[in-house]
């Protein structure tokens, strides 16, 4: 009997060549090359705004945009895709009302409600320095509401936010004229031409640093789609001007996009990226320090090479061992794994959730000793209410504040559940029910 080999190269392969075949067709440009690519975009982005200014229908809605910028939160409740909240939210929350830059915002409402000057309007939108990605992300949205179609992620956000806004503008009945709307359609082709062409000419890059990641758990195309869509965020904030090149600029924008994805998807555990790096650190230094002396540092020695306290390196040398297999033996001398330990699933037994629904409610009754700001933190933090679990982040800007004071909430908020006799001993009878 013959045995055929087979000899089609792995899906993967092919896809790679394909890649750098498309690569290999973009020589890397000149800086004269790029200033010109790059005076394009900016020329168009300069462009847009003037017609925003300038048509009737275009003010109207940058009344409304204005104006709701500053009463209607960029709520994660607002979205039905929840990665638009991080996509919008990114790109507006200087404008909010406690942003660096709401001031600014709130003067460019004023001057469309007293339908100031078209000069007057524009210099009022030239001191908000909008990126690029914002303006086209207005444009389109604008052209959106007239009955065109044109794909952009910024205009998918702010069609969802815009759901959810007060009216603003006096006499919304302005329609777009044809002209702006051809105007705009040639701007965007002009914009998104130069933007790909520095992405294009550039792809090189990304697949040099995706390289330099592989083998942490992370497969090379994902990384590569990674790196792109960072690549793709550089070009869109590129500005020659400032006197540097593209392939230094974009250098930083990849690189953080692909360690950012290691860190979200490469391990078991999902850790803040500065902790991924702290970590990563120090078992590189323990590894140089192994190779130089051939003996193990101790952590004292460790924390000295590092800069970093005692105790804080030793916590850090133990976050690379809390990764579990649930197969792995209950007990040495027993054949019982950590799954058959786990409640829930499809098996979970009827009277367990009779017992989750009473500890919740025993829960929020006892949150009503807490302020108000720490119980809207514990309930949104844990999915206590109709949703499911909010970040930090998110509950920071549905509240109007930082990070740092929700942690701050947080924390307050369970030492002071920690201290209630009534949810201690509830937490206890539900714990030995859980055992029996």
């Amino acid at each position: 009997m013959t045995i055929v080999e087979n000899t089609l190269p792995n899906t993967d392969d092919r896809d790679l060549e394909r890649l750098f075949d498309q690569a290999r067709r973009y020589p890397l440009l000149t800086a004269e090359q790029e200033r010109e690519i790059d005076t394009t975009k900016w020329n168009a982005v300069a462009s847009m705004q003037a017609l925003l200014v300038e048509d009737l229908a275009a003010r109207d809605y940058l009344l409304d945009w204005s104006g709701n910028s500053a009463v209607t939160a960029i709520d994660v409740s607002c979205f039905e895709r929840r990665e638009l909240h991080f996509v919008l939210r990114r790109e507006m929350a200087q404008y909010m009302a406690a942003g660096k830059l709401a001031n600014e915002m709130e003067a460019l409402h004023g001057a469309l409600q007293r339908k100031r000057s078209n000069r007057h309007v524009l210099q009022c939108l030239e001191n908000l320095q909008l990126p690029a990605s914002l303006i086209v992300g207005l444009t389109v949205s604008l052209m959106r509401r007239h009955g065109n179609k044109w794909p952009d992620s910024v205009a998918d956000g702010m069609d969802e936010w815009s759901r959810h806004w007060g009216s603003f503008a006096r006499g919304n009945d302005h329609v777009l004229t044809q002209e702006t709307t051809q105007a705009l359609k040639k701007l965007l082709r002009m914009y998104s031409s130069a933007r790909d062409k520095l992405t294009m000419h550039n792809l090189r890059l990304v697949y040099s640093i995706a390289g330099r990641h592989r083998g942490k758990g992370v497969a090379y195309l994902d990384l590569i789609q990674e790196g792109t869509l960072g690549l793709i965020r550089a070009a869109e904030k590129y500005d020659h001007r400032k006197g540097f090149r593209f392939s230094t600029y974009c250098f930083n924008w990849i690189t953080q996009a692909v360690r950012r994805y290691v860190g979200d998807t490469g391990g078991l555990i999902r850790y803040p990226t500065h902790v991924q790096e702290q970590v990563s650190r120090l078992y590189r230094l323990r590894m140089d320090q192994q190779q130089r002396t051939g003996q193990e540092p101790t952590d004292e020695e460790l924390a000295q090479a590092a800069d970093l306290p005692l105790e804080k390196t030793r916590e850090l040398l133990r976050l690379r061992n809390l990764g579990l297999s649930l197969d792995a033996p209950q007990y040495d001398d027993d054949d019982s794994t950590l799954l058959d330990s786990m409640s829930g699933g499809p098996f979970e037994r009827c009277e367990q959730r009779a017992d989750n629904a009473s500890l919740h409610r025993r829960l929020v009754n006892e949150m009503a000793a807490l302020d108000r700001a720490e119980r809207d933190v514990v309930v949104a933090r844990w999915g206590l209410h109709d949703g499911p679990p909010l970040s930090r982040a998110e509950i920071a800007d549905r509240m109007q504040v930082s990070r740092e004071w929700v942690r701050q909430l947080e924390h307050a908020a369970l030492n002071k559940l920690s201290r209630n006799e009534r949810i201690r001993s509830a937490f206890k009878d539900y714990v030995s029910a859980a055992n029996d």
